[in-house]
């Protein structure tokens, strides 16, 4: 790739990554179409995650009533409603999977079988505990979540993660399994407009740690 090529790459990723914002101005007149909201979560499923066991699923909710629910499950936020879609963003607490994964994997030729199978015993292991898989969950889950966000930001489109919501609720709202929790709620829609400037972030100076905290 030339200069002048990464140059142009890293330009249009560090103005998408800078200029994105939670927005709550949505043009309720307008709507997500679907092939539009299918290309925002292949991209979701672009994430990076833990041995790639991409262990997300998404759930859309685009009724006008159940809208009025889930406004209702995340404590009143109207602008769900507003945006015309919602999108809740769920983890698997089990590594349900690890099978095909890693079938993946050696039919790739990355592993061989028994290494591949080592891993697959290596990765079931660690989701032993309760807490070990919620962890997983929500971390992977995330990484999909962000991706999410910023896809619907290069389309043109609001999108604003909420976590301010009744996630037990929300798991019956939409029949989660068992062994899939919700992570994050994401409303996702045209803009109504401008938004309000951004509040200011902590400077680099303050976050960022040289070797030790």
């Amino acid at each position: 790739m030339s200069e002048a090529s990464q140059q142009s790459r890293t330009d249009a990723a560090t103005e998408a990554l800078r200029s994105r914002r939670s927005g709550h101005n949505f043009d309720p007149d307008e709507d997500v179409d679907d092939e539009t909201l299918e290309a925002i979560v292949e991209d979701a499923t672009l994430a990076p995650s833990s041995f790639n066991l991409q262990p997300w699923e998404f759930v859309t909710i685009q009724d006008d009533d159940r809208l009025d629910e889930l406004v209702e499950i995340a404590n009143g936020q109207e602008h769900i409603a507003e945006a015309g879609t919602a999108i809740l963003v769920a983890g698997h607490t089990e590594p349900k999977t690890a099978d095909r994964v890693f079938d993946e994997w050696v039919e790739a030729g990355r592993v061989d079988a028994e290494t591949g199978e080592a891993m697959k015993e290596q990765t079931v292991a660690g989701y032993e505990s309760d807490r070990a898989g919620r962890d997983y969950a929500i971390r992977n889950a995330s990484l999909a979540a962000e991706n999410l966000l910023l896809s619907a930001h290069a389309r043109g489109l609001t999108a604003t993660p909420m976590t301010g919501f009744d996630f037990e609720a929300a798991a019956d709202f939409v029949d989660l399994p068992e062994d899939t929790i919700p992570v994050v709620l994401i409303a996702v829609g045209p803009s109504g407009g401008d938004e309000p400037e951004r509040l200011p972030r902590r400077d680099v100076d303050d976050v960022l740690h040289r070797e030790t905290f």
